[in-house]
């Protein structure tokens, strides 16, 4: 009996330090991008665009937020994340300021039954927090691929394939204004992104 009650009691003492151990954690905080869509200027075109499914580079296949510390360094917070995939984030916002743009017939994502003239694929190559004494840095790469889906040959098939990048500093350095800046550095790679691709099909 005497050992049935200490091993009760050893039971009850450790479930008691997880719930403490719970208590004491904080809460992870979670991200999303806030912008306004960007202006760009141009005449409206017949293309109808379709979004294909974005890859991402391995080191940032996560919803934690990456940050880089040191040279070759790569850290993740673990109370501070995305709501969703950098993939899916830059895929979504870049499919929403399309449509906002006015600029072509229609735009759409994956999975959807409307015929399509363009299919833009996109890789996000660098998503991630840049720490610097002075300053912290929200960093985005972006490889932005324009198919022409009417060409008869491979050759006519890729319209364009280009790498965006932009770097924007952080208010303060915390996870909460890096996101802001990763709002900002969004908004400017998507206004490029929009501006080539509207004059690509434009030709």
């Amino acid at each position: 009996m005497p050992m049935r009650f200490l091993a009760l009691a050893i039971l009850v003492l450790a479930l008691a330090g997880c719930g403490a151990a719970r208590k004491n954690a904080p809460d992870t905080r979670y991200y999303t991008l806030e912008y306004e869509p960007p202006v760009v200027p141009g005449e409206r075109t017949g293309a109808v665009l379709a979004l294909n499914r974005f890859g991402v580079a391995p080191e940032f296949n996560t919803t934690k937020i990456v940050y880089r510390d040191l040279s070759f360094g790569r850290q993740e917070y673990h109370y501070h994340q995305w709501r969703a995939t950098p993939q899916s984030l830059v895929a979504d916002y870049l499919r929403r300021d399309l449509q906002a743009s006015g600029l072509f017939l229609a735009v759409s994502g994956t999975g959807s039954s409307l015929p399509a003239t363009h299919q833009i694929e996109g890789m996000v190559e660098e998503w991630m927090e840049v720490d610097g004494q002075d300053r912290w840095l929200a960093t985005a790469e972006l490889t932005i691929t324009l198919l022409d889906l009417r060409a008869r040959a491979v050759p006519e098939l890729v319209l364009f394939q280009r790498t965006y990048r932009e770097s924007e500093p952080s208010a303060k350095k915390n996870p909460g204004s890096v996101v802001e800046a990763m709002s900002r550095v969004m908004r400017t790679l998507s206004g490029r992104i929009i501006a080539d691709v509207h004059e690509a099909v434009g030709d």
